[in-house]
């Protein structure tokens, strides 16, 4: 697991914006960008599985993110779509600009 912000490519084809060990301050700072700044609402129920949880995902009008957190990639955000990626990007360097050192591959 890596200490960093990271973007990557996941088997389905699209972006997965990972926060591997970062701590989850980190990543309830990304829940309240999405919720208060980005308007996004939540969708579905919390899975607990050995080694990993599946969020709610967060639903705009255009396009849905999948999260969760994992012991590979800690938590993570998921896009299904172009327009999932392209939002991904975007975050992903907006949050490098706010000072966290980040991964791409």
């Amino acid at each position: 697991m890596t200490t960093v912000l990271g973007l990557f490519k996941a088997a389905n084809g699209h972006f997965s914006l990972e926060c591997g060990d970062l701590p989850d301050s980190y990543w309830q700072l990304i829940v309240e960008v999405l919720e208060k700044e980005e308007g996004f609402g939540r969708s579905g129920c919390p899975v607990l599985g050995a080694g990993e949880m599946i969020h709610e995902d967060f639903v705009s009008e255009c396009f849905t993110l999948s999260a969760g957190w994992d012991n590979w990639s800690g938590h993570y955000l998921l896009a299904n779509s172009a327009e999932g990626d392209e939002f991904l990007q975007q975050l992903f360097e907006r949050l490098k600009k706010q000072g966290e050192q980040p991964s791409q591959t």
